[in-house]
């Protein structure tokens, strides 16, 4: 079933709260790192909180971040956020959730995904690396071959947690300096173009 206006806009709306605004998505990609307030963010990023702030709404507004406590600061409030947490699921877990649960997962990954990309290509990491990697494939597919694809999405998912697994050892053992990447998998159905 194709999805509504209102549903598509709301999808839309939501990307766009991720990445209108370079701040909005460096405070969306430090919130999905680690918890941290405005003023927080304001200094690492070397910015006004007034603005910080305004950008941190906007996230909230858009539900792609929640508030998860505060503190008195000064005769203030300091409010303390994150991103929304996503639990990972295998396909049976996400089968008993409503569409409109997975729908929210769904639009929290993108808007994520959105985000540390526009971070990453703002500043210049998206580009130093010759050998990153992005795809995009549509195709046509039968039930037996989807069933083929989720498996090999799946196996790569275990394969990058055993690469992480690795690294993480020899990080340990100081044979190798760390720097952060992101990977993003994605497999799913979309209309058929009108004949």
């Amino acid at each position: 079933m194709a999805p509504t206006t209102k549903k598509r806009k709301r999808l839309e709306t939501t990307l766009a709260a991720a990445v209108a605004h370079p701040i909005r998505s460096k405070c969306l990609v430090i919130l999905a790192e680690r918890v941290a307030s405005p003023a927080e963010i304001a200094r690492q990023l070397h910015l006004d909180v007034s603005k910080v702030g305004y950008h941190v709404s906007a996230l909230s507004d858009a539900h792609l971040i929640e508030e998860i406590g505060s503190r008195p600061v000064r005769g203030a409030v300091e409010h303390f956020y994150r991103a929304v947490q996503l639990p990972i699921v295998d396909s049976d877990q996400m089968g008993a959730y409503t569409e409109q649960e997975r729908r929210i997962v769904a639009e929290s990954i993108l808007s994520i995904h959105a985000a540390n990309a526009a971070h990453s290509l703002e500043d210049g990491t998206y580009l130093e690396r010759p050998d990153s990697h992005l795809t995009r494939l549509a195709f046509n597919i039968d039930e037996e071959g989807w069933g083929e694809a989720t498996t090999a999405y799946l196996e790569l998912y275990e394969r990058i947690f055993e690469i992480q697994e690795a690294a993480a050892a020899r990080m340990t053992d100081g044979d190798e300096k760390p720097f952060r990447v992101i990977s993003f998998q994605s497999l799913f159905e979309i209309p058929m173009k009108p004949e």
